[in-house]
């Protein structure tokens, strides 16, 4: 796959590009908010898992536009019960979302966690809303939706990679992705969360906030689309203002940088294969420089 075939190069990114050489990626970021607030929740004086409460989201809040907020925040909460549902989908974000914000860059791939989540959770509340009895009705939480969406980037974008299917058996990624789809339409109709001390009854996994992520992904690698587009000019003009401008722009012929270009083709691919900490510092450098020499060439 050529540069030009990636869509990093879209992503309004700050000067350093896609990677941070200090490896605090944007994924890795996420992660650790997410982990942090399932520990916060457990030293909260008050009732048993007040926090996540607040955060979880269901049909209940659609009739109240002041608790719309937690659509996102369920995004960010876990069963508190116990830890295979945060390691789960910790650890697939982790592997995979990081060789995934390489495409795209960590500006964009956030724009597209956050929005995948914010999808998922209210069309789980809606289906909800006009299909499940009132009484029955439960809150959701969990990245899952979201971190299906960057599964399916993944698998979109390097079909042939070898993934280990439950940790074990090496498949293609494209595998992968055919069992998420077929695994999630067996079992679409359930609701993901109990809420643990409360009156909420015990749920299943939420396999429409799964098809959701899958749904949004495939639309999203099909029609190319770049989420920084539809973030309102005024705002954009604004940030740009507070950003110091250059006294001299100068011209960067394409012909300086051929044997840059191929050289960063070729870390892109031992990126894919070996992931990002296979590269020394100074193949981080060319990278970047890159990357960000793509998206200017590009704007």
């Amino acid at each position: 796959m050529g540069i030009h075939d990636r869509q990093y190069y879209r992503d309004e990114e700050t000067a350093r590009g896609g990677f941070d050489a200090s490896g605090s990626t944007m994924i890795t970021k996420i992660v650790v908010v997410t982990v942090a607030v399932f520990f916060l929740d457990l030293f909260i004086p008050g009732p048993k898992h007040w926090l996540l409460r607040q955060m979880a989201s269901g049909p209940q809040d659609l009739t109240h536009p002041w608790l719309w907020w937690r659509y996102l925040t369920s995004g960010f909460a876990h069963d508190p019960e116990g830890y295979q549902h945060i390691l789960f989908n910790m650890l697939s974000l982790w592997f995979l979302g990081r060789i995934v914000e390489a495409v795209y860059g960590s500006r964009e791939i956030l724009r597209f966690y956050l929005v995948a989540i914010v999808l998922g959770s209210v069309v789980q509340a809606l289906r909800q809303f006009a299909m499940v009895p009132e009484p029955e009705w439960a809150r959701c939480w969990g990245a899952s939706g979201a971190v299906v969406g960057i599964v399916m980037l993944f698998v979109c974008h390097f079909p042939k990679q070898k993934l280990l299917l439950f940790m074990i058996i090496p498949v293609p990624a494209w595998l992968v992705g055919v069992l998420l789809i077929g695994m999630n339409l067996l079992g679409a109709g359930g609701v993901e969360v109990s809420l643990p001390g409360g009156s909420d009854r015990i749920g299943r996994v939420a396999y429409d906030v799964h098809l959701v992520g899958v749904v949004f992904a495939l639309a999203y690698f099909k029609f190319k689309w770049n989420l920084g587009r539809f973030v309102p000019r005024n705002l954009s003009s604004v940030t740009k203002s507070l950003k110091p401008k250059p006294q001299l722009r100068v011209h960067d012929p394409d012909d300086d940088h051929s044997g840059s270009d191929t050289e960063g083709d070729a870390l892109l691919e031992k990126v894919n294969q070996h992931g990002i900490e296979s590269l020394t510092s100074r193949e981080r450098k060319i990278l970047e420089d890159y990357s960000r020499r793509m998206r200017q060439k590009h704007r």
